[in-house]
């Protein structure tokens, strides 16, 4: 026999619906371009909202692609620069299932501008968190859609997500 709301508790390290709903809200205020294979495109910063949706889920590192957790420091460190008006540059890749969220620690004043022009940046660490849709809640799909609606093309200089 279970205990009366055991069934409501939320795993730790699961987001919860609350998140889920403030994060797509959040989404609803970037500024996205479309791309020719359905993706939108934010170029931005890693807010505290961001940040948050990094905290729950696992990061790959590229170049090579190895899962990682980013450790409590690491998280609390871009929580800090975020606090003080300096957060680390972001690319928040919305697609039709996943929210893409793409950010480099070193050298990070030239991200992405300089992933897209230079190959050589293409060396250096950066990392990937992905949001499944399905984490995020029921509207996850009409809020792709709402914005995919409204979005402008983005640059052709912006290479495809």
């Amino acid at each position: 026999m279970t205990e009366p709301g055991a069934s409501d508790a939320v795993a730790p390290n699961a987001p919860s619906e609350s998140f889920g709903l403030a994060f797509l809200d959040y989404l609803k205020t970037l500024p996205w371009c479309k791309q020719e294979n359905g993706s939108l495109v934010a170029v931005h910063k890693l807010t505290s909202e961001v940040i948050e949706a990094v905290r729950e889920h696992e990061i790959k590192v590229y170049p090579g692609g190895m899962n990682v957790k980013l450790p409590r420091s690491v998280l609390m460190g871009l929580q800090k620069q975020c606090d003080d008006e300096q957060p680390l540059p972001a690319v928040l890749v919305y697609k039709h299932d996943v929210v893409e969220i793409w950010f480099r620690r070193a050298k990070s004043e030239g991200f992405p501008f300089d992933t897209w022009s230079d190959p050589s940046a293409l060396a250096i660490e950066r990392e990937k968190c992905s949001v499944p849709g399905s984490s995020l809640g029921a509207h996850f799909s009409a809020v792709y859609n709402e914005l995919l609606g409204k979005a402008n093309v983005c640059p052709a200089m912006m290479p495809p997500y």
